[in-house]
Formats: structure tokens, C-alpha cells, sequence
């Protein structure tokens, strides 16, 4: 690590380094699963654009039911998106804590750090789920539609 000369120096204690820790690596996974969603949602609008024969045969029912189903599943990556977007909004509060405040910036960034993390985890977890859904709908769309 560099030294700079003639700087006020803050050296962040080992429970610090570690909450810093987790938080890149939960950044770092985070924006991986972000270009997994990405790269499927692009599939997906690849395929739907090209429109591919369906390689499924089914009766008007099985193919309503079905459409039913992906409908569903575009609403429930609709809300996780919507609670993702949220819960970055809800970030903003210990970051402004700190232009608000005197004497306890170090403080309010660490819950901040602490928050973030929490909320990667949960975030990652959301993704997760969101790239799976991507993937059953443009298997739908493969296969039935």
C-alpha cells in the first residue's frame, strides 16, 4: 500500500478492512450476475425479434396457460426490480449523514458500508432469481411460442 507524505492519514482498524472486504467482493458478484441478466434479456429480445418457429406443438389452452405463465413471470422480475431500485435509493441516507453531521462521518460511512453490503447480498439473491425467471421465459419462448 502507498504512503503518501504530508497527508492527514486515517488507518481503517481491522473490523473496518473486513466490512470494506465483503463489500467489494459483494460488489464484485453483484456486477457479475448484472451482466448475466443483461446478456439474457438481450437473448431474449434476439429471439424474439428473429420470432423462431415453435418447436413444441401445443393445444390453444396449453398455449394460453403458458403465455399466462410468462406474463407472471415478467411481473415478478418487474417487482424485483422495483424493490432493487428502492433499496439503492434507501443507500443515499447514511451517505447524506454524512454532509449532515459533524464528528461522526467515520461512523455513518461504516453503517453505510455495513448497509450496502446487506443490501448486495440481498440484491445478489434477487438476481439470481430475476436471471433464472429470464431464463425459463426465454426457454418459453424457444420451445412454445
Amino acid at each position: 500500500m502507498a504512503d503518501i507524505q504530508g497527508t492527514n492519514k486515517y488507518e481503517f482498524s481491522e473490523n473496518e478492512n473486513l466490512a470494506l472486504s465483503s463489500l467489494s467482493k459483494n460488489l464484485h458478484q453483484l456486477g457479475v450476475v448484472i451482466l448475466v441478466a443483461g446478456l439474457l434479456f438481450v437473448a431474449y429480445l434476439v429471439v424474439s425479434f428473429i420470432d423462431p418457429i415453435s418447436l413444441l406443438s401445443l393445444s390453444d389452452t396449453k398455449s394460453t396457460m403458458l403465455g399466462i405463465v410468462d406474463y407472471g413471470i415478467w411481473i415478478v422480475i418487474a417487482i424485483l426490480v422495483i424493490y432493487l431500485s428502492i433499496t439503492v435509493i434507501r443507500l443515499a441516507g447514511p451517505i447524506g449523514q454524512i454532509v449532515k453531521t459533524r464528528g461522526a462521518d467515520m461512523t455513518h460511512l461504516m453503517n453505510f458500508v455495513g448497509d450496502l453490503t446487506s443490501m448486495l447480498r440481498v440484491s445478489f439473491s434477487a438476481l439470481i432469481v430475476v436471471c433464472l425467471l429470464l431464463a425459463v421465459s426465454l426457454l418459453l419462448l424457444v420451445l412454445v411460442f
